[in-house]
């Protein structure tokens, strides 16, 4: 049931039976009025059919794929609700005018929202004006009022319903990026758990060790016999546990790779409306290296979820000659020139201080590169001593 409130085919379907009506209803009153078929009525039907069409148009995945597109429809169907103003003289015809508030509100930000509906609402008001002031000013000035709060209901209702939605896509994102930090701080945990039993190992054990076996040396030079050969295998042994221990305590100092992997498909699990592909060719052994690079790839994940339309994304990291390589594209838009937005920018930034570098193209869709040294901490200091 909630699946079938929050579509967006059921919004669309609604919004085109209302021009429906409308369109059917106008026709009628007007033909009524009329006594017959008029090239004027003609017109208006004509009229009333291509704003029909625009808004079938619009509301399809091909409008909205290309924002150009979406916005020349928007522009026609403005161009013709203002004619239908004009030429037809009943009041109902706003509905025309609400529906298309709300298509503005979906798509542009609140400012841009807010003057577009000063001019919708100024231009139904002159329009009423045009029909009914000689006759009825009153009437012209009541009905423009009490239809124009219904534009700004519209507009109210439909902003805070588009605000909601993403705070919910945020707060998902957010409850994933949450899960893949929490895998890297596991893994970071376990191999700071090593580091410290390696050094408790080497710093008690191996010293007490030592020191036994310089007492079991001093030992075999003031014993004779048979107590000597006891001595000297005695001492045999506590080279081979000093040696034993000293492999053990050289593999837990060993940094195993974090789980890269893991963490990014904890990210990508549950992304609405997109299939995300990981290929993984390597393994990373960086904590900190890892953080950046996924706040990285979270933030890339939001900008195709926003800005390209796609319907797959792939996620590619490997490791050549001494880089490591982060690659996530899409199958979205393609666009000729790409202007960073604050994503784009915050991505640069965060790797450029950790001494990489990140690049894009828009060809088959929108691809972003970054490229990390594999010793992060040494290129880190070259760029602080550069600076």
């Amino acid at each position: 049931m909630d699946s079938f409130w929050n579509s967006n085919k059921t919004q669309n379907f609604t919004g085109a039976a209302v021009l429906v009506i409308v369109s059917m209803l106008s026709v009628y009153l007007l033909a009524q009025s009329a006594q017959g078929w008029s090239t004027r009525l003609s017109i208006i039907s004509a009229l009333f059919m291509l704003e029909l069409t625009c808004y079938f148009i619009s509301t399809s995945e091909w409008a909205e794929k290309s924002r150009s597109r979406l916005l020349a429809l928007l522009a026609i169907e403005a161009a013709t609700i203002l004619a239908l103003y004009f030429m037809v003289n009943i009041s109902f015809i706003a509905i025309l005018g609400i529906v298309w508030i709300v298509q503005v509100t979906e798509t542009f930000p609140i400012r841009t929202t807010s003057w577009l509906l000063l001019a919708c609402v100024s231009l139904f008001t002159a329009s009423q004006l045009y029909h009914w002031g000689d006759n009825s000013l009153m009437l012209a000035i009541t009905g423009s009022v009490t239809l124009g709060l219904f534009h700004l209901f519209a507009v109210i209702a439909t902003h805070r319903a588009k605000r909601e939605q993403e705070l919910r896509e945020e707060t998902v994102a957010l409850n994933r990026e949450l899960l893949a930090t929490r895998e890297l701080l596991t893994e970071h945990s376990r191999q700071t758990e090593r580091l410290r039993i390696a050094r408790d190992l080497h710093d008690l054990l191996g010293h007490h060790l030592t020191a036994q076996i310089l007492q079991l040396e001093v030992a075999t030079h003031l014993t004779d016999g048979q107590g000597r050969q006891k001595v000297e295998q005695a001492l045999a042994l506590g080279k081979l546990l000093l040696s034993d221990l000293r492999t053990a305590v050289s593999e837990l100092r060993e940094d195993e790779p974090i789980n890269f992997h893991d963490a990014v498909k904890k990210l990508v699990s549950g992304v609405p409306g997109i299939t995300v592909k990981l290929d993984f060719t390597t393994m990373l052994g960086e904590i900190q290296l890892a953080e950046t690079l996924l706040r990285c790839t979270r933030e890339a994940l939001t900008n195709v979820l926003r800005h390209s339309g796609a319907s797959s994304c792939t996620i590619h990291f490997s490791e050549k000659e001494g880089y490591y390589y982060l690659r996530i594209s899409d199958n979205g838009k393609r666009s000729e020139s790409i202007t960073p937005g604050n994503g784009l920018k915050g991505i640069k930034e965060r790797i450029e201080e950790a001494g990489g570098q990140v690049s894009w193209t828009c060809n088959k869709g929108f691809s972003l590169e970054i490229r990390m040294p594999v010793n992060q901490q040494a290129a880190a200091n070259q760029t602080s001593q550069a600076a």
